[in-house]
């Protein structure tokens, strides 16, 4: 073969090679094939570059297109990833996006979860909810502080384990003072001898109850055998029909005891009334005119109501001329007294002879 020929080979194997390789990273950067865009907010994004692999349930579905900056401090990052149409009718509007580590120490990648087939499939430029990824600074931060605490709480056991060993505080005398032990000791025997005196008070309780028991038995028995008043009672038919016909005399006499109250009562109501009627002709009595002086000697009579009120009624009358008769002397007083010393005389008015005669 010429020098030309295998100069073509190589260069044709070398075009071959280019446009596979081409091919390849076409398909791996889906360059060839039909995407669309989405959109996800996130707080932080641990290192996520453009041209990051969206995964789908661990398939790849898409790449990272873009991680646009916000426009203030405090508004979210924005990340626009290109998905394949194939994938397009799994990515529904309550799907996320959550930035994961592909591996241990891996890159850093955009993992999509699946969303409710009762949900719409995201359009072109739409977004879906981003989570923020896990921090592993703060788990070591916190771990840092529980070595820290673990440490002071290490620090304070060895105070504690200190002073007990040097017999100080309550730990460390009880361990170490044997006036404590032996009075611990004593307290333990003396608690021992005090249940032992409550056992025994418990079996002379259970003795207490079992011949309490043996007398129980024995009455129940005796009752069964027909022996006793309590047992013709409840074993003879006789008893029982005596004591219910007692019932009834019993019940009987009460009827009777109500009916006679009732009579009583009637009976006192008729006294009331004979008592006020005899009152009232006693009252009579003493106002007649040939009782009258004999009721007024021994002094029984009181005046009625009415003729109290007619004497003072009189009275108040005979006091009103009375003060009538003085006001008109004082006034034909006063009239001589003007005459004399040499004023107007006045004719006093004469007197009402209606007052007069009164």
């Amino acid at each position: 073969m010429s020098r030309q020929a295998r100069l073509g080979l190589v260069v044709l194997a070398g075009v071959v090679l280019f446009i596979a390789l081409l091919f390849i990273l076409a398909n791996r950067t889906f360059l060839l094939s039909d995407t669309y865009s989405i959109r996800a907010e996130f707080n932080r994004v641990s290192g996520l570059q453009t041209g990051a692999r969206v995964l789908y349930n661990g398939i790849s579905v898409g790449r990272v297109e873009a991680v646009q900056l916000p426009a203030s401090p405090g508004l979210p990052i924005s990340v626009a990833m290109q998905i394949k149409d194939d994938a397009k009718h799994l990515i529904r509007e309550d799907s996320r996006a959550v930035i994961q580590t592909d591996g241990l120490v891996g890159n850093v990648i955009v993992a999509l979860s699946a969303g409710s087939s009762s949900q719409p499939i995201v359009a072109e430029n739409g977004r879906i909810t981003g989570v923020d990824p896990f921090q592993f600074s703060t788990v070591t931060d916190k771990m840092f502080e529980s070595v820290a605490r673990f440490d002071s709480v290490t620090i304070t056991l060895t105070d504690i384990m200190r002073d007990v060993q040097s017999g100080q505080g309550s730990l460390g005398r009880f361990m170490y003072d044997e006036g404590l032990y032996n009075e611990t000791v004593l307290t333990a025997q003396e608690l021992r001898s005090a249940l032992g005196n409550v056992g025994a008070s418990a079996d002379q309780l259970v003795a207490i109850a079992a011949n309490g028991a043996g007398a129980l038995e024995s009455v129940i028995q005796k009752v069964d055998s027909g022996d006793g008043t309590l047992a013709r009672i409840l074993n003879e038919d006789g008893m029982y029909t005596a004591l219910l016909q007692s019932a009834d005399q019993f019940e009987e006499i009460s009827s009777n005891l109500g009916a006679i109250t009732e009579r009583f009562e009637t009976a006192a109501g008729h006294m009331a009334v004979g008592a006020f009627r005899f009152s009232e002709n006693m009252e009579a009595l003493k106002h007649n005119f040939l009782f009258k002086g004999y009721f007024e000697d021994r002094g029984y009579l009181e005046m009625a109501p009415f003729e109290i009120r007619e004497q003072a009624i009189s009275e108040t009358y005979e006091d009103l001329q009375r003060w009538e008769r003085q006001l008109y002397l004082r006034e034909l007083e006063m009239d001589r007294r003007e005459a004399e010393s040499g004023g107007a005389s006045t004719t006093p008015a004469s007197p009402n002879p209606s007052s007069d005669s009164n």
